[in-house]
Order: C-alpha cells, then sequence, then structure tokens
C-alpha cells in the first residue's frame, strides 16, 4: 500500500495584534508607581497646609473685621466706657440712674447697624480687652469674634442677656476673668450697664445649660477653651449692679 503524504506547507508567523495590550516593562510601571505617590504625597501636604492655614487666616480675617467694628464705635460717638467702678454698690437693678453720669459728649451710635453692644472687662484693665459684639446667632461667629444673641434680652433689661464670643484673636486671656470681676456693656445709647461674675464654670460643649431664661437682670458670657483648642466651654454668669443712662 502506498501511502500518500500531504504536501508540505509552511507556517505562517504569528502576527503582532496591536489592539491587544501586552504586559508593560517592570521600568515603565515602576515609573508610573513613582509618580502616583510623589503625587499623592504632594496633595496629603497641601491637604495638611490648607487643615493649619485656613484657620489662622479665618481667624485674621475676623480679628481685622472686629478691629474695624471697634474703630466704627469709637468714631460713632461712644468713646468712653464709663462703667461703675469694680466695688460700687449695687444698684436697683433695672435703674436707669444708678451708677456715675455719662461720659460728657457722648451721643448715640452711629456705627453699622449690626453693631450691638460694647463689651468690656474693667477688670482685666491690663490686657486692654474691649469689643463690639454683633447681633445675631451662632453662625454670626463665623465673621465677628463675638455676638448678642438676638433672641436673649437687651443689655439692663430683666432675663438672661447671652453673649458668645471665641477667645482668638483678641482674648487669649479672658481664662483669668473670676467670680467678683465686673462686665460692662454698654449700648448704643451711651446707657453703660455693669454685672458682677458670681458663677464660672468650664464644661463639655454638651453640658453647656446655662442660655436658658432667667427671672433676674443677669447676663451668661460663653467662649471656648483652652487657647486655640476649643474642646471645652468656660461660662460665666454675672448679675446687673448698676446701669447709667447714655
Amino acid at each position: 500500500m502506498v501511502r500518500l503524504l500531504k504536501p508540505w506547507t509552511r507556517r505562517r508567523a504569528p502576527q503582532f495584534d496591536d489592539s491587544v495590550p501586552g504586559p508593560a516593562s517592570p521600568r515603565r510601571g515602576g515609573r508610573w508607581s513613582s509618580r502616583t505617590l510623589m503625587i499623592g504625597g504632594v496633595v496629603l501636604v497641601l491637604a495638611g497646609i490648607g487643615v493649619i492655614v485656613a484657620p489662622i487666616v479665618s481667624t485674621y480675617v475676623r480679628g481685622h473685621t472686629d478691629d474695624q467694628a471697634l474703630s466704627d464705635w469709637n468714631h460713632g460717638g461712644a468713646s468712653a466706657l464709663a462703667g461703675a467702678a469694680p466695688n460700687a454698690p449695687a444698684a436697683v437693678p433695672g435703674s436707669s440712674t444708678a451708677g456715675s453720669p455719662a461720659p460728657a459728649g457722648c451721643t448715640p451710635n452711629a456705627a453699622p447697624a449690626q453693631d450691638y453692644a460694647l463689651v468690656s472687662f474693667p477688670s482685666l484693665a491690663k490686657y486692654g480687652y474691649s469689643g463690639v459684639a454683633a447681633t445675631g446667632d451662632w453662625n454670626t461667629l463665623r465673621q465677628r469674634s463675638m455676638v448678642h444673641y438676638t433672641t436673649s434680652p437687651a443689655p439692663g433689661q430683666q432675663g438672661n442677656v447671652i453673649i458668645g464670643f471665641h477667645r482668638e484673636p483678641h482674648y487669649e486671656h479672658i481664662d483669668q476673668l473670676n467670680v467678683g470681676d465686673a462686665i460692662t456693656v454698654q449700648d448704643r445709647s451711651c446707657a453703660v450697664h455693669t454685672y458682677r461674675v458670681t458663677q464660672r464654670w468650664t464644661l463639655d460643649p454638651g453640658k453647656v445649660t446655662q442660655l436658658d431664661t432667667t427671672t433676674g437682670h443677669d447676663i451668661t458670657l460663653v467662649t471656648c477653651t483652652p487657647w486655640w483648642q476649643d474642646y471645652n466651654r468656660i461660662v460665666w454668669r454675672g448679675t446687673l449692679v448698676s446701669s447709667q443712662p447714655g
């Protein structure tokens, strides 16, 4: 039997299909990995800088606004704060005749309408602490360092006058305000109301309950502590001891 043999045929060499990506060379892959890590590191560094710088910039801008408000207030006619001396006898709450006369030449304030009252701390005079509280709510503290809560009474009136403020940038040593010290509030008509601190607390934010209304002539101040860390609150309660007319 004769076996028939198929004629020999040349096999075609395999053709490269460039539509299917081949494996990247180790050198090229390593280069992209290095770039990815470097970019990720830069992003993390920039994010960290933003976390640090943003509050500093915000505080600087807010401080500049505070300084302008104080200048506006002083040029609006209320250039002197003449509260009762720290040891002055207590007046009948709400009296408009208690205390010394208003400073000569004091005229109703012409500062911008959002500037509500000038708050000062005579017992800490060595620091020169004095600031203008805006009127508003807690959101106002994003633009201003001090706010009179708009739903609380006006200074000198019956009830609980609520003033919240940041320690940064102007009140670093406000934690030295103690029981027995004075808080003086001058309103836009130049009337000056002096309160004596009767109680002080350092509390977790969730435990601050001193903002409720009262039946006396009181003031409650709230700020953050420690300086630049702000995880607790210092709360002061004061009682009206004198009011003088503007």
